[in-house]
């Protein structure tokens, strides 16, 4: 029951950003609409996402934050590149970004290994 309660109100929230950064937009004139920014200090971005945007969002190897702005919509991205890399996992050079999208017994051991680090 309070997974449930809790799930509405995330999803409540998540439209009232939506529907703020809308009206936010439709309040400059045509010309100065962007369609991108921030609501408070949530960032928005509702314009057609390209390819490089969306790698730049969930996999970019040149940023150190975790949190990044969403190639599409509300909120935060995960950067899973930097989280591998906080987490010790992309640091070991045997490894490359495929055997994560297809793990093998050895990353599997490695990620075994993670939580075992985790948990003492």
């Amino acid at each position: 029951m309070h997974r449930e309660w809790f799930i509405r109100l995330a999803q409540t929230a998540a439209i009232t950003v939506a529907v703020a950064a809308i009206c936010q937009e439709l309040e400059k004139p045509g010309e100065e609409r962007q369609w991108h920014g921030k609501v408070g200090f949530i960032p928005y971005d509702f314009r057609l996402p390209t390819l490089e945007k969306i790698k730049g969002a969930y996999w970019n190897a040149s940023e150190d934050r975790v949190f990044t702005q969403r190639a599409f919509g509300v909120g935060w991205a995960i950067n899973f590149h930097a989280l591998l890399e906080n987490l010790r996992i992309m640091s070991q050079p045997a490894y490359s970004e495929e055997d994560f999208l297809m793990p093998t017994d050895s990353i599997k051991e490695i990620l075994g290994s993670q939580e075992t680090l985790i948990e003492t």
